[in-house]
């Protein structure tokens, strides 16, 4: 249903490339940085005469789900164990044997978000200008050695450096699924496919609970420990990722190997709609100022940095549900039902988007619901019932995830301008790790068995949240009916198109191209209209 509506708007003929020159239309010059596709296009002028094809967009579409989303998920499933692994360490015998402290386990999840904050920017930097695909394979790689050598640490000192190292490797992963989705696909299958990639995280609550109560039936006294057979475990899964990105991952649709020519074209095509090009390779200074004093930029900076003052669970998971009347090894395995409710409530939310597919905002809201009732239910049920804070706590966990991914996959389409878009998701990201590092603090020892203050300060954080989801909506609103008076209700042909000039044989020559493909910002391209 979803994916007709898109073709509908992305499948029109993405114009021609002439000579001819339009003084009022936007001008670039090719050595300043257009996009990629550019030239592919312009060898494939006569294609741009007639509207793609129903059947073609969709066979296209098919091949590279079936190239991307395997490998996507495969990433994401292993990434989200990995992030898990400090949980599941600490109910099979890492405080014992490191001499952790309560606080240190939360320093030591903090540390992780410290090098992914501090990371974040060089690491879309160095995608701008390298190899997506393999810049991300090579970063997979690095994470498999950092949490290789966290099994043969058993220090608090050691195991802080080696979890920050391990933060700063991971920090090109959501940018990366981001970029990428950006580029293959239109602005509704972008938040369907991020959320089917983000519904990994509950495929891997689920293994790691199953993993983790395996190792934890290997006495505490076995060496190499339960805890440290988890980690290598986890070290060879990355290795392996990492071969197949490195392989199998396309960096963009003009240089993927499993596409014909035509494939290629006809792939760049399907996504004009989303009026944001596929990759430009030159970092612009102007684009990146532009982010910074985009007021959405900030919005979505602070809303993603208060939602994830929720996420200290998947670290104390093991001391919640212990908290209720549970024994250690049993949190493992109560812990995945957890893994479950991800999986509904995500699954859920994209249904909801194919349906209604410029309502991520809406969808957003919906989705808090339920971690506002568990999280109050929490605070309520008497604590003598273990069974009813159980639930609740299942509640809680069925919300929150959708939320995220219907805000990330938002900022994923609401940008366009290379160098801006990839600004945009570095602070989106920075505000995503400072709410990670925050969110294990106000976890203390004097707040159990009922942990008031850290459920009231959830309860807090989601009400800000709630609140610049519905300001973002309607400032996007404003500027939607802005940008259509402007333009009236009739917009010429020509408003789609600018030129690109190059020189050739001393004269300079100006090409007739898609805005799109000039690498314009949201700003600058008033053909572009925000999603809600």
């Amino acid at each position: 249903m979803s994916d007709d509506r898109d073709f509908e708007k992305d499948g029109s003929p993405t114009g021609s490339v002439s000579r001819e020159d339009d003084p009022s239309a936007p001008h670039v010059k090719y050595d300043a940085g257009v996009d990629v596709a550019v030239l592919l296009m312009e060898a494939h002028e006569a294609d741009s005469e007639h509207p793609l094809e129903r059947s073609v967009a969709s066979k296209i579409r098919a091949k590279l789900d079936w190239r991307i989303l395997p490998l996507l998920f495969l990433l994401y499933t292993v990434n989200a164990m990995d992030k898990s692994t400090l949980g599941s360490a600490a109910a099979l015998g890492i405080l014992t044997d490191a001499h952790l402290t309560t606080d240190e386990l939360n320093n030591l999840q903090s540390a992780f978000y410290i090098g992914y904050l501090i990371a974040e920017y060089p690491q879309v930097y160095a995608m701008q200008r390298l190899p997506v695909a393999k810049w991300i394979a090579f970063n997979i790689l690095l994470w498999a050695v950092f949490i290789g050598l966290q099994a043969a640490c058993t220090n608090y000192g050691g195991l802080f450096a080696l979890r920050f190292l391990l933060g700063m490797s991971e920090a090109c992963i959501t940018s990366g699924l981001m970029l990428v989705t950006s580029m293959f696909y239109t602005r509704v299958e972008i938040g369907e496919r991020i959320g089917w990639s983000f519904q990994c995280n509950g495929f891997a609550m689920i293994i790691i609970g199953f993993i983790s109560y395996g190792f934890g039936q290997i006495p505490g006294t076995h060496r190499p420990a339960p805890w440290q057979w988890l980690l290598i475990l986890m070290t060879i899964l990355s290795v392996i990722i990492s071969a197949l990105f490195w392989w199998g991952f396309p960096d963009n649709p003009t240089t993927a190997k499993f596409l014909s020519e035509q494939e290629k074209v006809d792939a760049v095509r399907r996504v004009k709609g989303n009026q944001a090009g596929i990759e430009t390779k030159v970092w612009k200074r102007s684009q990146f100022i532009e982010a910074l004093c985009d007021y959405k930029t900030w919005i979505f900076f602070f809303m993603v940095a208060f939602a994830d003052l929720q996420n200290g669970i998947s670290v104390q998971y093991s001391l919640i549900i212990g908290g209720f009347g549970f024994s250690t090894v049993q949190t493992t395995i109560l812990n995945v039902p957890s893994g479950f409710t991800q999986i509904i409530g995500v699954t859920s939310a994209c249904l909801m988007l194919r349906f209604f597919p410029n309502s991520r905002s809406l969808i957003a809201l919906f989705w808090w619901i339920p971690s506002i009732v568990g999280a109050i239910c929490l605070l309520s049920i008497p604590l003598e019932n273990k069974n009813g804070l159980l639930v609740a706590y299942y509640i809680f966990q069925l919300g929150g995830a959708p939320s995220f991914v219907m805000c990330l996959s938002w900022v994923t389409v609401l940008v366009s301008g290379h160098t801006k878009k990839l600004a945009t998701n570095a602070i989106f990201l920075v505000g995503y790790a400072l709410g990670q590092i925050l969110c294990t603090q106000f976890w203390k020892a004097q707040y159990r068995p009922r942990d008031t203050v850290p459920w009231a300060i959830i309860l807090m954080s989601e009400a800000i949240t709630i609140s610049l989801i519905i300001l973002l909506r309607v400032l996007l609103i404003r500027e939607n009916k802005r940008r259509d008076a402007l333009q009236g209700a009739e917009m010429d042909e020509k408003d789609e198109y600018g030129y690109v000039e190059q020189e050739e044989n001393g004269q300079v020559v100006r090409r007739r191209v898609e805005k799109r493909l000039m690498d314009l910002t949201d700003r600058e391209n008033l053909s572009f209209r925000y999603p809600l």
